[in-house]
């Protein structure tokens, strides 16, 4: 087990790999901590990149990424999370419980359709997961889109006023 900031522990979350859990309970919108700073890395840089640093890749733009450093690179995706990040921070998206794990919707700035087998085992999860935004339904769409990334944003109002 490996302990990064006294509210979380990241530990073994079976077939996910390592996953961050909860060692007090939050309320719904409750701080639970900020990450640091990755290196930031451009996407002709990417064939560079060791297997570990491609597996903790989070889009900042469409050419630019960050290597999300512990305990955030961690955070699993979940159909159904209980925590959203915002700029550097993670917040409760419901109340979790001490003990449960830590979970994020990948979807949320993803740009590039990667595709994935998903473990999750959320009552609405598919099985698998496609990294883009703009394959969550219209719904979570308008939930998530306070918390994505600049680009996501802009191409969500491009396509919306068309309609």
């Amino acid at each position: 087990m490996i302990s990064m900031i006294k509210d979380v522990i990241v530990k073994d979350a079976g077939k996910k790999g390592k996953g961050v859990f909860a060692l007090r309970s939050f309320k719904k919108g409750e701080f639970i901590f900020r990450s640091k700073k990755g290196r930031i890395v451009h996407k002709k840089d990417l064939s560079k990149l060791s297997k570990w640093e491609l597996r903790h890749l989070d889009e900042i733009d469409k050419d630019t990424f960050e290597i999300m450093t512990a305990p955030g690179c961690y955070i699993n995706h979940s159909c159904d999370p209980n925590a959203i990040g915002k700029g550097y921070g993670l917040y409760a998206l419901k109340s979790i419980k001490k003990g449960q794990e830590i979970t994020v919707d990948y979807r949320i700035n993803g740009l590039f359709n990667n595709r994935w087998k998903c473990h999750c085992g959320s009552k609405n999860c598919t099985g698998w997961v496609t990294s883009n935004f703009f394959t969550l339904s219209e719904k979570l769409q308008k939930k998530y889109l306070p918390y994505t990334i600049k680009d996501i944003r802009e191409e969500y109002y491009r396509r919306h006023r068309r309609k």
